[in-house]
């Protein structure tokens, strides 16, 4: 009985620090990986705050520019497609073609 004992003691004595040790270890490498999981986080949510805070100036530009009436212009203006316009020729039926031969 004694024996027992003094294995299953001795076993205590070794295995519980020994896991405590581990635990510390995994919770330690979890801790660290986490850490830069948030720190690419907050990089990309100030990225991202930069393009909104971009965008909503763009809309307040375009907001103050369609719907004021003093006519001042943007400081960017957006681009407006050229009318397109079309010319046509009417061949009279006389008309003489000038070929090589």
């Amino acid at each position: 009985m004694q024996d027992k004992e003094k294995v299953i003691s001795t076993v205590k004595e070794w295995a519980s620090p020994m896991l405590i040790g581990l635990v510390g270890i995994l919770l330690w490498r979890d801790i660290t990986e986490m850490r830069a999981d948030v720190k690419l986080l907050l990089t990309n949510q100030s990225a991202d705050r930069v393009k909104i805070e971009q965008l909503e100036s763009d809309v307040s530009m375009l907001k103050n520019y369609v719907f004021t009436t003093t006519g001042s212009v943007p400081a960017r203006p957006a681009q407006v497609p050229e009318e397109r316009s079309q010319t046509y020729y009417v061949k009279p039926e006389n008309d003489i073609d000038f070929k090589k031969k």
